[in-house]
């Protein structure tokens, strides 16, 4: 590669060379006429043209180097938006310098050598999950009881975006790593650090110095997700260990979008001509396949998770260690999302006509009235679509529906209680207990049961 630069330096050098001999020229001339009388050589042609040579030319590459030329080689291939539309036509050069891309990651992945993905067929989630499960025992010597298993699947199925919380050990990021395993796409876990505030602590920024764009794992790893139709499952690691509703505030947004093509984050403000083929006018795409699963540990060196995160998620608590079982003996699933995604529309869809949706449309109307008549506390449209597809996904996924629907009202609704005051909640927790023996039966919904002895003593 040719470095202009270099050669504009050289070149303004011997301008300046030139200039120089070009006045000891004429002052030479000057000192010669006015020793000799003068005349005969001011009137010769020869002394003009010469003068031409040495002044004019050199004169005029001067003034077009300090106002054309002064820019770094660089900042020749910057385009802002407008300039980019003009020039959008032009076809993609190749290089095999790298270091000439500022998506230096990026263009690895851009000229990685892929094979065709055979992927296996699902055919039923209850299926799957018990195969996720012996997975997890037979290979990995992890063991977790059916229902988190089934929780696990079913959550994938309704958001886009999972809370992993509990007890340290309880084996919250190794579940998140085990179904990697299981589907065949290992991704390494991003270690969120207690100083990220702001989004480009995880997809990266521009260095002007360097001019070349920090990469970070979480940018590659969306990077690659826009080549296949593998599950990616994204681990942030320790999700609340910053404030997430500062780092991760622009996915929350975009994750909302149920299109897939609005979901476009912004990765830069402008666009060089030599940029990663993925990436559109500075925007990369979010796909479907993306799955974000954060693991919460609740103590004095966390912060909270605000109401904005938990509703826009899915929950799985992991509070204790399932019993050792024997596992049969199965082999890792590569699963395509299209898939996995359709299986999962289809029961939801199935469900939307059957009498199961009536049955659960009248317990989610009476634990709207008793949780506002009791607390003072209701949930919107977010909450009640959420519940909607968890509860036929769950079903599918070998569970009833009383338990899906305990589940999530247990880990999603009633969580609602953590902002009243404690010492002010019994009454309304004997009262509330006494409405659920009434309206669904004696000693029903046993999680939510569990889940209100933290506010007061039975």
């Amino acid at each position: 590669m040719v470095n202009r630069k270099l050669i504009d330096q050289i070149c303004a050098i011997l301008m300046v060379v030139d200039l120089i001999l070009g006045l000891f020229f004429l002052s030479f001339l000057l000192a010669f006429t006015l020793s000799d009388g003068g005349g005969f050589i001011l009137t010769n042609p020869l002394v003009y043209i010469v003068i031409v040579m040495l002044f004019i030319i050199p004169s005029c590459y001067v003034v077009y180097y300090l106002f054309t030329l002064k820019s770094d080689a660089e900042e020749e291939f910057i385009f802002n938006r407008e300039s980019y539309l003009k020039v959008k036509n032009l076809t993609h050069k190749d290089s095999e310098d790298k270091n000439a891309y500022r998506f230096s990651k990026l263009y690895d992945l851009d000229n990685e050598k892929r094979e065709e993905i055979v992927f296996d067929k699902i055919t039923s989630l209850s299926t799957f999950c018990n195969e996720f499960r012996y997975y997890c025992a037979e290979k990995l010597n992890l063991y977790y009881d059916i229902e988190d298993i089934r929780a696990f699947i079913s959550n994938l199925g309704v958001s886009k975006l999972m809370i992993l919380q509990g007890m340290s050990g309880t084996g919250k990021t190794s579940i998140a790593l085990a179904f990697e395993k299981f589907i065949g796409n290992v991704l390494e876990p991003v270690a969120i650090q207690p100083m990220w505030k702001e989004r480009s602590d995880l997809v990266g920024y521009f260095n002007e110095f360097t001019k070349k764009f920090n990469e970070t794992l979480l940018l590659e790893e969306l990077y690659k997700s826009n080549f296949d139709d593998k599950i990616y499952i994204i681990i942030l690691d320790e999700v609340n260990i910053a404030r997430i509703e500062y780092y991760f505030a622009e996915f929350l947004s975009l994750l909302e979008y149920p299109d897939e093509d609005r979901r476009k984050l912004e990765i830069t403000n402008d666009v060089w001509i030599n940029d990663p083929r993925m990436l559109k006018e500075g925007k990369l795409l979010i796909k479907d396949n993306v799955y974000f699963l954060g693991t919460a540990n609740n103590d004095e060196s966390t912060f909270a998770i605000s109401d904005k995160v938990y509703d826009r998620s899915m929950v799985l608590n992991l509070n204790k260690k399932a019993t050792p079982f024997k596992g049969e003996k199965v082999k890792e699933r590569k699963i395509s999302n299209t898939d996995f995604k359709n299986i999962c529309d289809e029961k939801i869809k199935e469900f939307t006509v059957s009498d199961d949706y009536k049955v659960v449309m009248k317990w989610i109307n009476i634990i709207d009235e008793l949780l506002n008549q009791n607390f003072s506390i209701n949930f919107g449209n977010r909450m009640l679509n959420q519940i909607l597809k968890y509860v036929p996904l769950y079903v599918e996924c070998g569970g009833s529906k009383e338990e899906a629907f305990d589940d999530f009202v247990s880990k999603k609704i009633l969580r609602k209680l953590e902002s009243k005051d404690f010492l002010r909640l019994g009454p309304a927790i004997n009262k509330f207990l006494n409405e659920l023996d009434e309206y669904y039966g004696k000693d029903s919904m046993p999680l939510s049961r569990e889940y209100l002895k933290k506010f007061v003593q039975f």
